[in-house]
């Protein structure tokens, strides 16, 4: 399957971003992704996310293992960053919950690829909505703000996060991080949403 290089959209060109890509630059450098959001994708997710069924985590993250190590930025070799960030939820989300999946996911990631997870160094500082909820520019709006980085990160870094829809909260934190003095950013999903008429 072919994806933008940037945002991990289907696409139709190899290797070139999509429209959208081109025409509004991204405060992350790449996205891969596991799969499109589908319905097993989806079912996969609601059974981690909220039922905190662990034994998904395999089948959940097999496309996404696959799909980094055979991304070659460089042309030649696998280029991983130094550290991986899970997507952090409130805190008061997390009690609610009792987890944070991206942060499940990054510690299972973290140690197929030997990275070390920086768990508590970005907080989410601004509930809102819930994003399903909510379309591309009120997410937007209510993520202005939504996290602060409380402690040094390496230069080059992974969010890893369950489902990228519309980048809007990839997006956020990937801003944050800039502001932060990460100089790479990259976005590791396990399911990416296609456009609507893609």
């Amino acid at each position: 399957m072919l994806r933008c290089p940037v945002c991990a959209i289907r696409v139709s060109v190899p290797d070139i971003p999509c429209a959208e890509c081109l025409q509004q630059p991204r405060p992350f450098d790449r996205v891969i992704a596991g799969v499109d959001y589908d319905d097993s994708a989806r079912a996969l997710i609601h059974r981690l996310k909220f039922q905190h069924d662990t034994a998904v985590m395999s089948a959940l993250l097999r496309p996404l293992i696959t799909a980094i190590a055979c991304r070659r930025p460089s042309g030649d070799v696998a280029v991983l960053p130094d550290a991986l960030v899970p997507m952090p939820i409130h805190p008061q989300r997390r009690r609610d919950r009792g987890f944070n999946q991206a942060r499940l996911m990054a510690d299972s990631l973290g140690r197929r690829f030997a990275l070390p997870v920086c768990g508590h160094v970005v907080k989410r500082v601004k509930m809102g909505d819930p994003q399903s909820s909510l379309d591309a520019a009120a997410r937007r709006k209510s993520l202005r703000g939504a996290f602060v980085v409380t402690g040094r990160l390496p230069e080059r870094v992974a969010i890893v996060d369950d489902v990228m829809t519309t980048g809007s909260t990839v997006e956020s934190l990937s801003l944050a991080l800039r502001k932060a003095g990460v100089r790479e950013v990259s976005v590791w999903v396990a399911a990416r949403t296609p456009r609507p008429d893609g």
